[in-house]
């Protein structure tokens, strides 16, 4: 075939999946709409968040998270840039990318995947299992009580923590007859709550970088106060993992579906079974003579040297991750886990890791450019001086993102959009800065847990071996429950703390 017979035979709507052609209809009318709106109507109004409605629409059809940023962020240049559109796109793409602290905030991600895959590969993640396993024997509440300590733990990094939990303990769940959605809940909630909380976890320090980027904070030292002061308010990570914790331990009822998972895996059927989450390669590595019982000091050490160095050099990530990089593989090296050239393929393989959030990120910071452009900053400041008690704002917020994160998890990209320009505007209304961004910060969370399209929903079900879209629907109920005791805090809180 030619080309336009190929045209002709694959864009005939016979042979598009029903809904794709109701969505792309639908994205065409929407983009028409867009490209008419006049740039003065747009400009410090409401109507900037028009692309995010389509964008709601777009993550509920396809269910792609990078699909979904990079159609939606090309919606806000085209009612912004009109027929300039794709160009602009590119060129803050670009200008981006030329950042120097955006490009060491990339490559220290790059670098703590490569820590981790290391750690993973070396064997010592899974003399960890065996020694769990020794010690519990099949106690479900201790099992699920330790994958949640070792999430939490490994939460330098929420994607391996997720990964290497699931690796480690879903198949010893499966054993006893219990199910890996349990796990994949447990895990869900540790790897982004805890990886929050934690200055030196992945979101801990991102969001420091977004606090950095504010006008009116001057350097990284003075961003990562702000965020220490944010930590006690970040209640819905602390009410998740208190009711994770207590689940897992027995303590809190199985409600709804997870009660049918744990009846399905008592006759031999495990709810939303997906084997495809082996990776045979992987054991392969810890299966070599060189990697049985490797001191869990090997998992330790580098996981204490990450922090101390992160706090050492100022929370430059990249520097403390660089440091670590070479002290991991030195130690490894001289005890004969490694070779050389193996340790540069866990770096490299590591950096591969990370490239699908680092995509995130690239489309994140241009949608971040381009919402600047049409006056975000002011609108958020018209929204705040219209809430008729300041007191009100925390509760407000966390109510509202909570909406928008639970119908399409914006995650890191919320971060980015919204700290550079809370922290200029809540100072001059009067707002509590550590209180407001602790409730942003609990929405996004909230939505990266309840989301159906959340990649860490999407991670932790592929460590635990389940579908995520079953994993999505078992652990509803304690999401909700989370929010529903957080709302009020907020409530509560924004007119106690001044």
């Amino acid at each position: 075939m030619n080309i336009w017979q190929r045209i002709a035979y694959y864009m005939n709507p016979k042979r598009i999946d029903p809904k794709r052609f109701k969505l792309w209809v639908f994205w065409i009318i929407f983009h028409m709409i867009l490209w008419f709106l006049p740039n003065h109507l747009v400009k410090d109004s409401i109507l900037i968040l028009l692309p995010l409605a389509g964008l709601f629409v777009y993550a509920l059809v396809s269910k792609n998270v990078i699909e979904t940023l990079v159609m939606g962020t090309l919606s806000m240049y085209v009612m912004w840039y009109k027929q300039g559109a794709l160009v602009a796109f590119i060129k803050d793409l670009s200008s981006n990318l030329q950042d120097e602290e955006t490009i060491s905030m990339y490559m220290s991600f790059m670098l703590c995947g490569g820590i981790i895959i290391a750690l993973q590969r070396s064997g010592t993640m899974k003399n960890f299992t065996k020694i769990a396993t020794e010690k519990f024997g099949h106690n479900e509440h201790l099992v699920l009580g330790s994958a949640a300590i070792y999430t939490g733990v490994m939460s330098i990094d929420d994607y391996i923590s997720a990964l290497t939990c699931g690796a480690a303990f879903s198949g010893l769940l499966e054993s006893m007859k219990k199910p890996r959605v349990a796990l994949a809940y447990i895990i869900r909630t540790y790897c982004t709550c805890v990886s929050q909380i934690l200055p030196f976890g992945a979101w801990g320090y991102f969001v420091i970088y977004q606090i950095e980027e504010a006008k009116t904070v001057k350097n990284m030292a003075q961003a990562a106060h702000i965020f220490y002061q944010t930590i006690p308010y970040m209640f819905f990570a602390f009410i998740a993992c208190i009711i994770a914790f207590l689940f897992a331990i027995g303590l809190f009822p199985k409600i709804g579906l997870m009660k049918k998972a744990y009846q399905m895996a008592e006759k031999g059927f495990q709810m939303g079974d997906d084997e495809s989450g082996t990776d045979p390669e992987e054991e392969e590595w810890t299966m070599n003579p060189r990697r049985q019982n490797v001191s869990l000091i090997n998992l330790i050490l580098p996981m204490a040297a990450s922090a101390f160095f992160l706090v050492y050099f100022e929370y430059n990530a990249f520097l403390a991750f660089g440091v670590v990089t070479f002290l991991t593989g030195a130690m490894f090296v001289i005890q004969g886990i490694f070779t050389i050239e193996e340790y540069m393929k866990c770096m490299v393989d590591g950096c591969m890791d990370m490239m699908e959030l680092t995509i995130i990120l690239v489309i994140g910071y241009a949608m971040q450019t381009v919402m600047y452009d049409m006056g975000m900053e002011t609108f958020v400041r018209h929204v705040c001086s219209a809430i008729p008690y300041v007191s009100l704002i925390p509760f407000i917020f966390f109510v509202f993102f909570s909406c928008t994160e639970y119908l399409c998890s914006l995650n890191y990209t919320l971060y980015q959009i919204a700290f550079p320009i809370l922290i200029v505007v809540l100072p001059s209304i009067g707002a509590n800065v550590p209180l407001t961004l602790g409730a942003v910060i609990s929405a996004s969370l909230f939505g990266a847990n309840a989301c159906v399209i959340s990649d860490a929903g999407v991670v932790s079900a592929k460590g635990a071996r389940v579908r995520p879209y079953a994993q999505y629907v078992v652990s509803q109920p304690y999401f909700f429950i989370g929010a529903l005791l957080t709302a009020p805090l907020y409530l509560i809180a924004g007119f106690i703390i001044h």
